[in-house]
């Protein structure tokens, strides 16, 4: 695929961060997050079991988790932007007929479990965080931010607009005519995603390598914060207790927004909230998620780690709380906002931290071995929540599991301090 034409001076990077945060907020937000404001319609209509529609919900991002390996060599083998394109376009390929033709509960699970959950993998974030690494070094947190925005952004358009849509067609299928729309729109912005800085002579946070300056500006890139100097093998990386402190704030990150997002309308509507309003407060959480992530970014590049995602982390965790236990629109809009904010601040810092912790060649494979451990235990979440729902005729106990998630994510958020390279093995003496 070739790469756009770049008039002269013009930095590719800035570029890629345009287009690529179009791409989130058209695919991410109008298909990932559209399944919030979809899923109720779509089970008061067909009349599905909560629990059992869930399902497919869990089993997309299982095989989100399963499937990223698969992600990473087709990164390797054919580029991060062929890879997207491959994504976008098995996306479509299952929400086609969700739209038009999909009638059935094992249907659903199909075609949102197994193919929109595989375009899942294959667009995941870590196909725009391989292209934005290798275009910026100085502003990759930021620039990271700025793009995760994109979607955070869309999920919050989308949610009340989704719900009006539905209402005013009175079906759910509009929805998901809007969300293959979107798609498209997504594939087209992708076209003028460059892969390598190398592909128009340029380079990365457009400094030269063989400037003389260039020793200067990347002396000055870090500042005080912890960024390893050694060379972790994947093997070393999983004899830290922080790679272990990490797993556990991700488990509880993942679990409590994939849980909010599957039933957090159905939860507001039982309480008495009228549907547009509850989508609306669901959109605040993506909304949040958004607002927080350029933040987050730049404070990435500026100060250490450890008490960002510690506070992100504790941020969820009264979210959640204010959520459960609070009533009223605002209240649970700020509530909604707040867990948001939390979330959106940690999907930033979790890839930066594994960077700075073990270096830029061992992040690719260090997430990619994170997925397939992560998504089962997030992907419980919808279907264990929708069953205990129908076992129980609440969520409260679903709640408590999931706060009870978090707080053990603001432990491992305390513990995760920069890990010690392992001492040298001293030689033999001849």
């Amino acid at each position: 695929m070739n790469a756009p034409h770049l008039p002269a001076r013009q930095f590719g990077g800035w570029h890629n961060v345009g287009a690529l945060t179009f791409v989130q907020f058209a695919a991410s937000g109008f298909v990932y997050f559209a399944y919030s404001a979809i899923f109720p319609a779509m089970v008061e209509a067909l009349d599905w079991n909560r629990g059992s529609a869930s399902i497919a919900h869990s089993i997309a991002l299982v095989i989100f988790g399963i499937c990223y390996p698969l992600t990473g060599y087709l990164i390797h083998r054919v580029g991060a932007k062929r890879t997207f394109t491959i994504g976008l376009t098995v996306m479509l390929v299952g929400l086609l007929p969700i739209a038009t033709i999909m009638t059935e509960l094992w249907q659903w699970i199909i075609l949102w479990g197994f193919v929109v959950g595989l375009g899942f993998s294959l667009t995941g974030p870590v196909v725009s965080q391989t292209i934005l690494m290798a275009w910026f070094v100085k502003r990759r947190a930021t620039t990271i931010g700025i793009v995760m925005t994109g979607g955070a952004v869309g999920g919050a358009v989308s949610q009340p607009v989704l719900a009006e849509i539905i209402r005013q067609t009175g079906n759910w299928q509009s929805g998901w005519v809007t969300a293959i729309g979107m798609t498209i729109l997504a594939l087209t912005a992708l076209r003028f995603v460059i892969n390598q800085p190398g592909e128009v002579s340029q380079f990365a946070d457009n400094i030269n390598a063989g400037d003389p300056n260039h020793a200067t500006a990347s002396a000055q890139k870090y500042g005080g914060i912890y960024r390893t100097t050694h060379d972790w093998k994947i093997r070393e990386v999983f004899r830290t207790r922080a790679v272990y402190m990490l797993l556990l704030v991700s488990i509880g990150h993942l679990a409590a927004l994939f849980f909010l997002l599957n039933h957090g309308i159905l939860f507001l509507t039982d309480g008495g909230m009228n549907a547009v309003s509850a989508a609306t407060v669901i959109g605040l959480t993506i909304l949040g998620s958004g607002v927080a992530r350029v933040p987050a970014g730049w404070l990435g590049d500026k100060y250490a780690l450890r008490g960002l995602v510690f506070a992100s982390a504790l941020l969820m965790l009264l979210g959640l709380l204010g959520f459960w236990q609070l009533d009223g629109f605002f209240l649970s809009a700020l509530s909604a906002m707040t867990l948001g904010a939390g979330y959106g601040a940690l999907l930033v810092l979790n890839p930066i931290i594994i960077g700075n912790y073990f270096g830029e060649k061992a992040f690719p494979i260090v997430n990619a071995s994170f997925a397939p451990v992560l998504l089962p235990f997030a992907g419980a979440a919808p279907v264990a929540g929708g069953y205990i729902y129908e076992a129980t005729g609440s969520y409260n106990l679903a709640f408590t599991i999931i706060a009870a998630a978090l707080v053990i994510s603001v432990i491992g958020a305390f513990l995760l301090t920069p890990p010690a390279p392992p001492a040298p093995i001293p030689s033999q003496a001849a």
